[in-house]
């Protein structure tokens, strides 16, 4: 079994993608006490290939015995950003109410790649963020940094809730951030709500940012509202080429 368990470990580090992906369904199914210390060794291991230790993440997640999920929740605490990330990519491997609201916290993390990961992790869950992560969701609108509000709005829109609307609005309308205030456009389109189309239709025409203007006529362009051709057709006035 030793050597077994041995070669299961080399496969999950292969470069090749079929290799791991057979590594790892094989490795849900056999996980006992001795294969999860290695995937634990394997994930804390920075010599060791990117996809081992992702594949090995997938693994600590999936299986049912619950040494893995404990194993990732408690590397939030470390300080490197990378063993945090591959936490974020195990958990984005269950659609429960607690792995949502550890990437919806996530969000919060200090380092950009971390806080992008747990947005994939979280827009790949949508029917479990659905069900479970609104009200956090929602909570983070309110956050005071933009690089978390904003992959909180473009999930929102993803969940295509209609208590998303109002705090969206007030994120388009009022939010002193640029980026903040695209997200919101572009997710009050993908949220499909024609109450959205005259807020939209305003920061088309005024939003000081080009890429919120631009985010905006894509909103509208997807809302199909009575007057969308209309605003869109102005906006070719537009000075900036991408809008």
């Amino acid at each position: 079994m030793g050597g077994d368990m041995e070669s299961l470990i080399e496969q999950l580090k292969d470069p090749d993608e079929d290799t791991r992906f057979t590594a790892i369904e094989t490795a849900v199914e056999l996980a006992d006490d001795g294969l999860l210390e290695q995937l634990e060794a394997l994930v804390l291991n920075r010599d060791m290939t990117p996809d081992g230790r992702e594949s090995a993440a997938r693994v600590l997640a999936r299986v049912e015995s619950a040494r893995g999920t404990e194993f990732l929740l408690e590397l939030i605490n470390s300080e490197d950003p990378t063993i945090r990330g591959l936490a974020v990519l195990g958990m984005s491997q269950q659609p429960t109410e607690q792995a949502v609201s550890f990437l919806i916290g996530m969000l919060n993390d200090s380092v950009n790649t971390v806080r992008n990961i747990a947005e994939r992790g979280l827009l790949s869950l949508i029917d479990s963020v659905k069900q479970f992560g609104i009200p956090e969701l929602l909570a983070l609108l309110e956050h005071d940094e933009p690089l978390t509000r904003s992959p909180a709005a473009r999930v929102l829109g993803a969940t295509q809730s209609s208590d998303a609307r109002a705090p969206l609005l007030q994120m388009l309308k009022h939010d002193s951030h640029w980026l903040s205030r695209m997200w919101a456009a572009k997710a009050l389109g993908d949220l499909g709500d024609e109450l959205a189309f005259e807020a939209l239709v305003m920061s088309l025409k005024h939003d000081d940012k080009n890429r919120v203007r631009a985010a905006a006529a894509e909103a509208i362009g997807r809302l199909r509202a009575p007057g969308s051709s209309e605003a869109l057709q102005a906006a070719l006035s537009d000075a900036d080429d991408g809008v």
